[in-house]
């Protein structure tokens, strides 16, 4: 979220099956595919984050190096979106399983998805949130079958999904451009006013990358405030400049037991 508020801490996962089942574990398998089946991994990935080697695992190039930037790999979409009092509201109603990945500001805390009986809440999140930074990753419907065709309005409305446990005006969207490199990504400017509780108002500017996976813009909103903007702003490039997004195979997730339904 584009919020301020710190997100609730992650919980640890764990299969309801024979034998226990974490997300720790569940992911270690995940990297031993590439033994597994034969695949050659590059030696120059053997020390490499945890991140780049589960993207390398799925067949994924590795996230680009970065300093002062920590990787982050994650799964979105492993369980059917919560079900909270008979509204789908607490996470996304995806199509297939997603692998969400990006680099971000080493000082930043993240936020994962969990999942309960209730079906999976949550998204990828990172941020200095008693800064008031922050990214996260949004999904929305779209009619465009690329990026470069998904309409203003609808990038908009990444915004408004990010931010929507705040009350905000005036959303802004400009500066939109494909990115270069790999991918048909694009990446646009945006602005937004939040009104906070206590009755202020808080001028906040970000910027965002996505690419239409499934019928839908999956994309990575970041912000911050205008004051720390000038500051920020080459930090939260890099982190939009690297993210990426990848369908993954229900099967192969099955295999390794993420998607089925966990408890705390």
């Amino acid at each position: 979220s584009c919020s301020a508020m710190a997100p609730r801490r992650a919980r640890t996962l764990a299969m309801a099956a024979p034998e226990r089942v974490t997300r720790r574990n569940a992911i270690a398998a995940a990297l031993a595919i590439p033994l597994a089946a034969g695949v050659n991994v590059p030696a120059a990935l053997a020390g490499d984050s945890k991140a780049n080697r589960l993207l390398v695992s799925f067949g994924f190039p590795a996230l680009p190096s970065a300093n002062g930037f920590a990787q982050l790999a994650e799964f979105v979409g492993r369980a059917n979106p919560a079900n909270i009092d008979g509204q789908k509201t607490r996470g996304f109603n995806l199509p297939s399983p997603l692998l969400v990945a990006y680099n971000y500001p080493s000082a930043w805390v993240t936020a994962l998805p969990t999942i309960s009986s209730n079906g999976e809440s949550g998204t990828v999140s990172a941020g200095n949130y008693i800064k008031g930074d922050s990214s996260s990753f949004v999904a929305v419907d779209v009619t465009a079958g690329k990026a470069a065709d998904v309409p203003k309005e609808t990038l908009a409305r990444t915004v408004v999904t990010s931010a929507s446990d705040d009350v905000y005006q005036d959303v802004k969207v400009k500066k939109v451009a494909p990115r270069d490199g790999p991918g048909d990504y694009v990446t646009w400017e945006y602005t937004y006013t939040l009104l906070t509780r206590a009755g202020f108002e808080v001028d906040r500017r970000g910027v965002a990358a996505g690419r239409v996976v499934n019928g839908q813009l999956c994309a990575v909103v970041t912000a911050t405030t205008s004051q720390r903007w000038k500051s920020e702003e080459a930090k939260l490039r890099e982190l939009v400049g690297s993210y990426a997004v990848y369908p993954v195979d229900k099967k192969k997730l099955q295999q390794l037991g993420t998607m089925d339904s966990m408890d705390d």
